[in-house]
């Protein structure tokens, strides 16, 4: 526990809005916002943690937080579906912590409403199919199962670039935490949009490196047309052989 808490990396941008928060008198929405988002990010950890995925670093930004990890992609996908969950899960049990609290008595309606407020527009936001919220990356464990990685990996970058101009248009406000979350959400997009070839290369170099979880074998015609649950054999026009082989030949 110590050292994932040393981890923990506060943003300084995160540091200015707390600052800004409290000495315009919003003491108790700072403190409820930031518990909520802390409690958000310890819960990725905690999946991360069960399924011994390492973490390089743990960043709480003004409207969330992001856990970097050294993490392959092909993991069970049920793995990817509790890790994009977890933090909702976290505060679906933070949720049921303040209501019992407030049931006793030892929280005033006040408080209670505004943490219901709060609680429920970061599950919302986080939600919402834009990279890198944990709606896209739920998104993209959902259609690696059914259809091929790379398509998968298209589609959610084209559904974050569509919902993100909805997002903007409909968000567009010149409050200091809607620009810095604009621009987060923008910066992020293009990073990966930048570095698709780095992962689908990723996606390759893993299936020669590792002996990954399949759960069915494939003849295909096509490394594009690879899912990330299936093991592919290609025929090379004479006999089929192994993907391993087949992508160290062609790549």
């Amino acid at each position: 526990m110590k050292n994932i808490l040393n981890k923990i990396k506060i943003d300084n941008i995160t540091y200015l809005i707390i600052l800004i928060s409290l000495l315009s008198g919003y003491i108790k929405n700072t403190f409820i916002i930031f518990t909520i988002v802390l409690i958000h990010e310890l819960g990725h950890v905690f999946f991360f943690y069960i399924f011994n995925i390492e973490i390089d670093s743990i960043n709480i930004y003004p409207f969330g937080g992001i856990t970097k990890v050294n993490k392959k992609i092909h993991e069970r996908i049920y793995k990817d579906v509790l890790i994009s969950l977890g933090g909702i899960i976290f505060q679906i049990l933070l949720f049921i912590i303040v209501y019992i609290l407030y049931n006793k008595n030892l929280l005033v309606t006040s408080t209670y409403n505004l943490f219901n407020t709060y609680n429920k527009s970061i599950i919302i936001f986080n939600l919402l199919p834009l990279i890198p919220l944990d709606g896209n990356k739920l998104l993209l464990s959902i259609c690696t199962k059914f259809i091929p990685f790379k398509r998968s990996y298209y589609i959610t970058i084209i559904t974050s670039f569509i919902s993100l101009i909805i997002f903007i248009t409909y968000n567009f406000v010149l409050k200091i935490n809607d620009i810095v979350i604009n621009i987060f959400l923008i910066i992020n997009l293009y990073k990966i949009i930048k570095d698709i070839k780095y992962i689908f290369n990723k996606f390759y170099l893993e299936r020669i490196l590792y002996d990954n979880y399949y759960d069915g074998i494939i003849n295909n015609s096509s490394v594009d047309k690879m899912r990330i649950d299936k093991y592919y054999y290609f025929y090379d026009g004479k006999k089929y052989i192994n993907e391993k082989k087949y992508i160290l030949d062609k790549k």
